[in-house]
């Protein structure tokens, strides 16, 4: 397992010493590259009755049964037992984003996490939480395509919205997959999308090439709602509402009717 981001010095220099010092918790998903963790924090997992402990030092009894990878010359925690770890310092909705851009990266698959989580549930602290977020998302559901996405799945969540399918592929009359939406909301033709950040930065020839994949969505027969990052971070009300102004007005997909013929 690599890291996605390189080990400063500084954390190898905090590492060192007499006492096993186990690089996880925010650190390890920072060094992952996980969502929902923004900044570097140097947190270790240290055996329990350690002298000597030093701040952001996480004592652990069965510090011998985590599951730990080697990645620059430091032992770090595996994805699996990062996630776990996260759930007791960090709100679920933080382990959630993380776990999704884990799914989405490729660093673990769905029945690895979930058959971890169960293996492991009355032995290792956080697990319940893990658990927990797993729960909400449907077993074998595609990863969110961003975090901005998996933000909007806990908009959608908090407002009682119901759960949209994931990566939605938008097909046309004519049975092409015309464009893959963030979410759809079958039976309804409807579909939300999200724009991120970097949307202002985006070249001529990326806006256009928006507008017409927007165009044949449309074309398609489905309405949609776009969202920016703004609107889902700081107007989750807003988000909602106007998901349920969609929903309320998009058609339903109802399958093409079979052409009769007269009998000869």
């Amino acid at each position: 397992m690599f890291t996605t981001r390189p080990v400063p010095d500084w954390l190898c220099w905090a590492a060192s010493g007499r006492a096993t010092r186990i690089v996880g918790y925010r650190a390890a998903a920072w060094l992952y590259g996980l969502d929902g963790v923004p900044a570097l924090q140097p947190e270790f997992a240290i055996a329990h009755g350690t002298r000597k402990r030093r701040p952001f030092d996480h004592q652990r009894r069965r510090i011998e049964d985590l599951d730990v990878v080697e990645a620059q010359g430091l032992l770090i925690t595996s994805v699996s037992q990062t996630l776990v770890d996260l759930c007791a310092v960090c709100d679920l909705d933080v382990v959630e984003r993380a776990s999704e851009s884990a799914l989405r990266l490729g660093f673990v698959g769905e029945l690895e996490l979930r058959e971890f989580a169960a293996m492991w549930a009355f032995y290792r602290r956080g697990v319940p939480g893990l658990r927990e977020v797993l729960a909400r998302r449907r077993f074998g559901a595609p990863a969110t395509g961003s975090d901005l996405e998996t933000m909007c799945v806990q908009v959608f969540r908090r407002g009682g919205i119901r759960e949209p399918e994931r990566q939605y592929p938008v097909v046309d009359a004519d049975g092409e997959v015309v464009a893959i939406a963030d979410f759809g909301f079958p039976p309804k033709l409807f579909i939300v999308e999200t724009d991120g950040l970097e949307t202002h930065g985006k070249t001529r020839e990326q806006q256009q090439y928006d507008l017409n994949r927007q165009n044949r969505i449309c074309d398609a027969g489905h309405t949609l709602r776009r969202f920016t990052y703004s609107d889902v971070t700081q107007r989750p009300r807003y988000v909602c509402r106007e998901t349920e102004r969609g929903l309320l007005a998009a058609q339903i997909a109802f399958p093409t009717p079979p052409i009769l013929r007269r009998a000869s």
